[in-house]
């Protein structure tokens, strides 16, 4: 019997973020008036302090930034992918967004290796962000 692993219960801003990730393009919260891209998303912007914002979409192109491989799970329901990494890719916008490994091959992985994220519904209906190699 394969048990189901646990996803985020999103709420607030984030909230907002899974919401437009559910439609199957990334988006990255925004600055309305002085156009800072921010990440978590945050009721007022760091640069200006303004609390207007949009939801900007993203191609979701970055660089790898930092990444650590799971042998050992701490949930039950994700045990099925092990070993699988979990990294850290830096936008081309300037932010930092965590995401699984697409590349099936952890090997590869490199500090600035190009990276795309895709989203995908799982069965149960959550958007997950994966990173896969991009040249």
């Amino acid at each position: 019997m394969s048990i189901q692993p646990r996803a985020p219960q999103p709420e607030g801003l984030n909230l907002e973020f899974y919401e437009h990730a559910a439609s199957g393009t990334l988006h990255i919260q925004q600055c309305s008036d002085c156009g800072h891209f921010r990440h978590p998303p945050r009721y007022f912007c760091p640069v200006c302090f303004s609390s207007h914002y949009r939801w900007t979409p993203s191609e979701g192109r970055g660089t790898l930034f930092s990444w650590t491989v799971t042998h050992f799970p701490y949930d039950r329901g994700w045990a099925e992918g092990l070993p699988y990494a979990t990294l850290v890719v830096e936008l081309d916008e300037g932010v930092r967004l965590i995401g699984a490994d697409g590349t099936q091959d952890i090997a590869v992985l490199s500090p600035g290796l190009r990276m795309v994220g895709q989203l995908t519904q799982d069965s149960y209906g959550f958007p997950f962000l994966t990173f896969v190699e991009h040249p």
